[in-house]
């Protein structure tokens, strides 16, 4: 986490904001595996996978958000 001393953020922050964002992408990224074997098994096209999933993965980003303000503003360091 040096990107988050060069920026003057708390490492648990950066942690955090990076696993948020991995985890929102890889629910729609047409590169992964894992989401291409599982639409192809269930048989959903991804057109229509991202098509329903758009809604969610809106909502998950905003609660992301929302946990991840007061980790920033507060100064929260963790252990």
């Amino acid at each position: 986490a040096p990107f988050a001393d060069l920026i003057g953020l708390s490492r648990q922050a950066m942690v955090l904001a990076f696993q948020f964002g991995d985890g929102f992408t890889n629910m729609i990224t047409p590169t992964s595996g894992v989401l291409m074997a599982v639409l192809g098994v269930a048989k959903i096209p991804y057109p229509v996978w991202v098509k329903w999933i758009w809604d969610i993965l809106l909502l998950f980003v905003i609660i992301g958000f929302v946990l991840l303000v007061p980790t920033v503003f507060l100064n929260l360091n963790g252990f």
